[in-house]
């Protein structure tokens, strides 16, 4: 449940929620040092009209692209022992930019069966050599996440919805058939509407899953 989660998965949620609020993939990433301290936070972007940020509004504002953007090498000479928090597995854009700052841990909250990369970590010499740490947290974590991207993709209408939300049922088909509930119901709509709070949604949705 939210009390139980680490105040970093938190501040990770809460930036794909605001991102779900901005009518835009509901994905957060934050970048962390080796003490636990938040040094950068990211969200998608992509369909985020109203920012200021360089990358909004282009293919390349991925939550883990706008959090790494911050960081310029020669203020962060630690940054291997960095590790990057992300709701969903990085991509394999995401996945290189992080192998080429140097970032050497990465922790991702839900599988993604399309664009989902972290095998790249294993499939080439160059980046084995790199030891590059990944570990994925799933649970309850993934379930909520998946939830409110499938909301998100049943909102937007994706031509390739169904193959996207055919991937993720091979990890969460309960999260997935709880979203197209909780979709045809305005749940996340209502939320963002009456500007609920994020621990209390993310309980409630938790609950109704562990129901299933």
């Amino acid at each position: 449940m939210w009390s139980e989660l680490s105040y970093i998965w938190k501040e990770t949620i809460e930036l794909a929620w605001e991102s779900y609020r901005k009518n835009t993939i509901p994905i957060g990433a934050v970048i962390v040092n080796e003490q636990g301290d938040i040094l950068s936070r990211g969200r998608n972007r992509i369909f985020d009209t109203e920012s200021s940020n360089p990358l909004a509004g282009t293919c390349l504002a991925h939550a883990e692209m706008t959090a790494m953007l911050n960081l310029k090498e020669k203020e962060h000479p630690d940054i291997k022992k960095y590790t990057l928090y992300t709701t969903m597995e990085p991509c394999p854009m995401c996945f290189g930019a992080m192998v080429m700052m140097g970032i050497r841990n990465i922790r991702y909250a839900a599988r993604d069966g399309i664009a989902g990369a972290a095998e790249l970590n294993y499939s080439l010499e160059y980046i084995r050599n790199k030891n590059i740490i990944i570990n994925r947290e799933g649970g309850e974590l993934e379930a909520f996440l998946l939830c409110l991207q499938t909301a998100y993709e049943y909102g937007r209408k994706h031509p390739r919805m169904e193959e996207l939300l055919d991937s993720w049922r091979v990890y969460c088909s309960e999260g997935v058939f709880l979203a197209k509930r909780l979709f045809d119901a305005g749940y996340f709509l209502d939320a963002v509407n009456q500007d609920r709070y994020l621990g209390e949604i993310y309980d409630e949705v938790i609950g109704m899953y562990n129901l299933l």
